[in-house]
């Protein structure tokens, strides 16, 4: 690369990020997007600047001397991509639903005490929900916003949220000692459970399973437990019936385990179950769970399938209970509001999670539910977006 065509580069990128800030509606339409917005413009900003002051040191340059440059422009070049894919849509494309949305996080945010800045929604997901930890904006399916029974999924994302932000934020100071415990106790279980096979006649491969369930809880598995153990502590059995929901329509295994050296990037969802009824059971909600998991275990996903032997290793029950545990002391300590029996029953009607819990019990008993939850959710699109 020589220096012109560098300067050329640079120059391009400076103006794809200023259109970048310009799609950015000004004034900002409603006060819960602020955060967003700050982060975008700050990004593009910072960026805007260093390459300029990139572009001013070209010309001390030669044409072989550039190579540190080139490196430093492609990095700027990376941030400011980033924000176009995951930040400014999700402000450029506003509508009403979308604003719904946002103010529904928002008041989530509020209700269960979540020590950081609330994130935004962007509604073009082709993959669910999930969240992005740069921009901190949750993706969800365009059709979202006109249903109840999936918007409990929106507590599991608040959940990775808050591992993205443990690092930074004294308030998470709990939090984020909580999750070292859990690593330590993944590692301590594993490696126990490894001696115990080494010293045993069987498989040679045995213990090499053991490795790598090891190293799927620590890179990839335990997020998921933790964020959906989140749910269920903050929201209550609403979360543990959308899982249901969402496993009744897509998935084609519940048992699914990948061999090694194959990773697989969410646990099974049998096993994020089993979790989940261990959290229900430690917040109180005995005879809900009982009922979830009654309904659950006759489902035809789970009666005509069963778990390969290596499945006992992978998703151990005194790990599981023992994460479990961990994770509601350390929800405790951190502040966040746990929702109890007690807690739901005290909750205003205008709650985000009443309203939640209520949808689900309407599902299963009210024949009308369609009609009922159009019903509330206008009700509750009218409040949301007439506020401030």
């Amino acid at each position: 690369m020589n220096k012109s065509y560098l300067k050329a580069n640079i120059i391009e990128a400076i103006e794809r990020a200023k259109y970048l800030k310009n799609l950015i509606h000004r004034p900002i339409e409603y006060p819960e997007i602020i955060g967003l917005v700050e982060k975008c413009s700050s990004i593009l900003d910072g960026n805007i600047l260093y390459l300029n002051e990139l572009n001013d040191k070209i010309e001390e340059r030669e044409d072989d001397d550039i190579r540190d440059l080139f490196r430093s422009y492609r990095q700027s070049f990376r941030a400011i991509r980033t924000i176009e894919y995951f930040g400014i849509p999700a402000l450029h494309y506003q509508t009403d639903d979308v604003k719904f949305l946002n103010k529904l996080i928002f008041k989530i945010h509020n209700e269960i005490n979540l020590p950081f800045v609330a994130p935004c929604v962007a509604c073009y997901s082709n993959k669910y929900y999930w969240i992005h930890g740069i921009t901190n904006v949750v993706f969800m399916p365009i059709g979202e916003a006109g249903s109840m029974l999936h918007l409990p999924d929106i507590f599991h994302e608040l959940g990775h949220a808050t591992i993205f932000n443990k690092d930074n934020d004294y308030k998470l100071e709990a939090i984020k000692q909580t999750y070292e415990e859990l690593i330590d106790c993944v590692t301590s279980h594993y490696e126990t459970e490894r001696n115990i096979r080494a010293r045993q006649t069987g498989p040679e491969e045995i213990p090499l399973h053991i490795d790598h369930w090891h190293s799927q809880w620590k890179e990839r598995w335990l997020d998921e437990f933790f964020s959906d153990l989140f749910a269920c502590y903050t929201l209550g059995p609403a979360y543990v019936w959308a899982h249901l929901h969402v496993t009744t329509k897509t998935s084609h295994d519940v048992f699914h385990l990948e061999k090694p050296p194959i990773p697989q990037s969410h646990p099974s969802d049998e096993s994020r179950m089993r979790g989940l009824e261990i959290g229900l059971k430690l917040i109180s909600f005995i005879s809900e769970s009982k009922e979830i998991i009654d309904l659950w275990e006759k489902m035809p996903f789970v009666t005509s399938s069963a778990p390969i032997h290596e499945y006992q290793f992978a998703y151990p029950k005194p790990l599981m209970k023992q994460i479990a545990e961990l994770m509601l002391d350390g929800m405790k300590k951190s502040g966040f509001s746990i929702l109890t029996p007690d807690e739901l029953r005290k909750l205003d009607d205008s709650a985000i999670r009443k309203k939640l819990n209520d949808a689900w019990r309407e599902f299963w008993r009210n024949p009308n539910y369609i009609k009922w939850e159009k019903r509330i959710l206008s009700d509750l699109k009218k409040k949301l977006n007439n506020q401030t």
